[in-house]
């Protein structure tokens, strides 16, 4: 177990409605961030959503290709190579699956397109030979990120309230 950096809280809710929409609050910063479901991820659940939208999964992907970015860009500055956006542009694509009748992000595939002086073409490949170990999110993705969950039910009753007597804590040890 490493040293504890940083701990994310995000609070989520569902958008009221037979919907898929979840919305989810991060600490510390404005706004909500929503979240549907949209093409073959609403085929598989068999719903033709009014509003298609970024699906859980599609922010995963997003959150590495994020990070990949940033940590390539990083790399190459420190070379001199220029990561503005018309120099380095990167597209992600995630595979997801149904895998023993569960939809999974079974992968993620980058692309790089970079435009990089003719003298800096070696110091850029050592670079992308390199960097994806120093990126949090890819890492987190390729190591298994623990996951666990536990569960505060209240039962509603006439007149207020009443918290069941039984918490659980689960995870996937």
């Amino acid at each position: 177990m490493g040293r504890l950096l940083h701990t994310s809280k995000v609070k989520i809710s569902k958008e009221p409605g037979k919907n898929k929409i979840k919305r989810a609050e991060i600490e510390g910063f404005p706004g909500a961030v929503r979240m549907g479901v949209h093409g073959g991820i609403a085929q598989y659940f068999k719903l033709s959503p009014e509003e298609p939208m970024v699906s859980t999964l599609d922010y995963i992907v997003a959150a590495v290709g994020g990070c990949m970015t940033g940590t390539v860009a990083g790399a190459l500055e420190a070379r001199g190579v220029n990561a503005d956006p018309d120099k380095l542009q990167v597209e992600a694509e995630g595979s997801i699956e149904e895998v023993d009748g569960k939809m999974i992000l079974t992968g993620i595939k980058l692309r790089y397109h970079l435009k990089v002086p003719k003298d800096k073409r070696a110091s850029v490949e050592r670079a992308l030979e390199h960097h994806e170990g120093l990126c949090a999110a890819s890492e987190s993705v390729r190591r298994g990120i623990t996951v666990e969950w536990e569960s505060d039910i209240q039962e509603e009753a006439e007149g207020g309230t009443r918290q069941s007597p039984a918490a659980a804590v689960h995870g996937n040890d």
